[in-house]
């Protein structure tokens, strides 16, 4: 039995419904949905970071889906303070979208996000310029690489088929199984909140550790009895919620522990911009 399934029993024991006569598991799908959701929002534990790549003249990237909050950024292994749309336009400049500069390297000054809306980031100043970096190899007439400068080869095999460098975001250019070229590009890094890949079959593997199973499962309870129209029942469920809202507390004060301090982070963050 997996462990969705051992949730939902827990659920259908509490709604005394073990035969599923009146809730279907997809109606308990939507719940623990619903419940990945909530817990995604209000504690912000399930957190994520991702490397964007500068482009020459772009201003505007995207994000990552399923992005909640931005906790801070970093260019270069430097702070790069968060700013929003709003802070822009009342202290950098009126015309701060359109203001073209030519930014040599680690010269970003400001990343700019707005909660509402997530999925996208902008950087200030506009950065035009080359932002990759080609690395040579020992020539070869066979069109594959042998050796890179300042790359520690991971194959013994005469061809690179691998590489690994800490802290420089890599473009490999060749899907075919060993490498035959490599740039390194510029790129801010993001850290983030998220809501995580949501369970839609009952093989699917759940983001949350095991022992908050039961906070799962109050919330999922919970909701089914709340769209009860019987009275006891829609009594139950606030018992329910009771002891979901209490499993949570624990976890958003989990997410606090398990945040690591960023002495370089600066939020002039305002939601109304």
């Amino acid at each position: 039995m997996s462990r969705i399934e051992d949730i939902f029993l827990l659920a259908r024991d509490s709604l005394n419904d073990q035969n599923a006569q009146r809730w279907s598991d997809e109606t308990l799908f939507r719940n623990l949905r619903m419940a990945i959701k909530d817990i995604a929002t209000k504690s912000h534990i399930f957190k994520n970071q991702v490397n964007i790549a500068l482009r020459n003249g772009i201003s505007v990237y995207e994000l990552p889906a399923g992005l909640l909050r931005v906790s801070h950024m970093t260019y270069a292994n430097e702070q790069l303070p968060l700013v929003t749309s709003g802070w822009m336009l009342h202290n950098a400049s009126p015309d701060w979208r359109t203001d073209v500069i030519e930014v040599p390297r680690q010269c970003l000054k400001f990343g700019v996000f707005d909660e509402i809306k997530r999925q996208e980031l902008a950087l200030y100043p506009r950065p035009f310029g080359s932002f990759e970096y080609s690395y040579s190899s020992l020539p070869t007439p066979y069109g594959i690489v042998t050796d890179i400068e300042e790359y520690d080869q991971l194959s013994y095999y005469g061809a690179v088929a691998d590489i690994q460098s800490e802290g420089i975001s890599e473009a490999q250019t060749s899907y075919y199984g060993v490498i035959s070229d490599i740039t390194e590009v510029d790129f801010v890094t993001v850290y983030y909140s998220e809501c995580p890949r949501l369970p839609y079959v009952v093989t699917d593997t759940l983001p949350i550790d095991e022992s908050f199973d039961s906070t799962l499962k109050f919330f999922i309870t919970g909701m089914a009895l709340r769209n009860d129209v019987d009275q006891m029942n829609r009594q139950i469920a606030s018992e329910e919620f009771a002891l979901y809202e209490r499993d949570l507390e624990a976890l958003i004060d989990l997410a606090d522990t398990d945040s690591v301090a960023a002495p370089w982070f600066e939020s002039h963050y305002n939601p109304m911009g």
